[in-house]
């Protein structure tokens, strides 16, 4: 559900709420990423399947943790525009 917020949300980046809820919905992604990745890897049986999540979304070749970042950098990009 957060990757729908954060598609709509992003795609309507021009509009002052829209642009607020993607940085809230990029954000808590990637934290969720970053939280769950590095969990997964110190307590790896907190885990025991894996998930979009663990290990950095590396069984999802990274992608879990790269949209959130750049989807992020897109916002800051337009918002200098």
């Amino acid at each position: 559900m957060v990757y729908v917020i954060a598609t709509i949300s992003v795609a309507l980046g021009h509009r002052p709420i829209a642009r607020r809820i993607a940085q809230w919905s990029l954000s808590f992604e990637l934290a969720g990423v970053l939280g769950v990745g590095a969990l997964s890897l110190i307590v790896p049986e907190l885990f025991p399947d894996q998930t979009v999540w663990s290990q950095f979304g590396m069984g999802y070749l990274f992608i879990p943790l790269v949209l959130p970042v750049l989807g992020l950098w897109w916002l800051t990009k337009r918002a200098r525009v």
